[in-house]
């Protein structure tokens, strides 16, 4: 089973060739990207991109065997002061549109918050809120579908679509195949109880057809919230999620995710050794 990485894990910034020399180095043959952080002063952390600079890097990755399997424009979609909302949401249907020039499909965000600062809060959770976010989403999945690409959404916790029974209503108000779902099983670990493997395989059984991508971390559950750890020290069951995930959908994205700079290395390591075991 192949692992992938996000870009901006591997250190290497405004250098796209280096980055991709460097993601060859370390076994990958596709990638999450996010230009926010590889190309930060090239694209003015993320807010400018451009489709020359989009071939360049599509250059670079196809020169390694690598893809972009996820380009990634995180923003906050509900955000509170609508000039921010309606810039960032400017800026994500700018990335819908260049998004082939960087060879990838599908543009993924998170769904915001009405808190800045992006805490655990139940003012996300209103209907009238959900709602709300559906609409926003509708729209962007509207751009996709004029230019031939894929919004990506990310359920979790610290946002309006915080659940798997949300994530399946926001999929039914929009029946487009155009939106999909990165699902990473984590981000929906609401309390300490919460099991990821259950999460997964009940989101995998409630929408598996829409999921375009897999999200897979580490963690300790500690003072109402998930920290994350390095592959391996913490409380997931990586081998078990990657086989559910492959025995489901064999060949399936399956991105690591918020690697530890400290120990990315052992991670990464460790990560190799499961998926090694898993044909």
């Amino acid at each position: 089973m192949e692992i992938g990485i996000r870009a901006h894990d591997i250190h290497i910034f405004d250098d796209p060739e280096d980055l991709a020399n460097s993601l060859k180095q370390h076994g990958f043959h596709y990638v999450q990207f996010a230009p926010r952080v590889s190309l930060s002063g090239l694209t003015q952390n993320g807010a400018k991109i451009n489709f020359g600079l989009g071939n360049r890097v599509k250059q670079a990755f196809d020169r390694q065997g690598i893809k972009i399997a996820v380009l990634g424009c995180y923003i906050n979609i509900i955000d509170p002061d609508l000039t921010k909302r309606n810039q960032v949401l400017t800026q994500f249907q700018k990335y819908l549109t260049a998004a082939h020039s960087f060879g990838a499909d599908l543009v993924a965000t998170e769904t915001g918050s009405v808190d800045p600062s992006f805490r655990k809060t139940p003012n996300n959770f209103t209907q009238v809120k959900i709602n709300e976010t559906i609409e926003v989403i509708r729209k962007l999945v509207a751009t996709a579908e004029k230019v031939g690409t894929l919004v990506g959404i990310e359920p979790g916790v610290n946002h309006p679509i915080y659940s798997l029974a949300v994530t399946k209503a926001l999929l039914n108000a929009i029946p487009s195949p155009n939106l999909q779902i990165v699902l990473d099983p984590g981000s929906l670990v609401m309390n300490e109880d919460d099991d990821p493997i259950k999460i997964l395989k009940n989101g995998i059984h409630d929408f598996g057809e829409r999921i375009y991508a897999y999200h897979i971390k580490d963690y300790v559950y500690h003072d109402n919230h998930i920290e994350i750890t390095p592959i391996g020290s913490g409380c997931v069951d990586i081998e078990r999620m990657l086989r559910t995930i492959n025995t489901a959908q064999p060949g399936a994205y399956a991105i690591a995710d918020e690697l530890s700079d400290q120990q990315i290395e052992a991670s990464l390591s460790e990560l190799q050794l499961l998926a090694n075991k898993i044909k």
